[in-house]
């Protein structure tokens, strides 16, 4: 049993420093930090739209997201 935990545990740090070295949690997909609002309420256009909006009011670096969410539709810009 405790052969057994030991090779779960040393598997497990195993892929906790290759994720880390590898930066895959630093990757666009971790784009969730939330910048702020922009444009007209509700909004009307795509996420396309909304990404568009997020850069010309907070510019290109940090902006990674724009996105249409909530009821009524409001246009979310995110950093990462």
């Amino acid at each position: 049993m405790a052969k057994n935990l030991n090779s779960v545990s040393f598997i497990v740090l195993l892929l906790v420093l290759l994720v880390a070295s590898t930066e895959i949690l630093k990757s666009d997909a971790a784009c969730f930090t939330f910048l702020g609002e922009c444009g007209p309420e509700p909004f009307t256009g795509s996420n396309a739209d909304c990404l568009a909006c997020c850069v010309a009011l907070y510019k290109s670096p940090p902006v990674c997201a724009g996105r249409v969410e909530g009821v009524p539709a409001h246009c979310h810009c995110y950093k990462s």
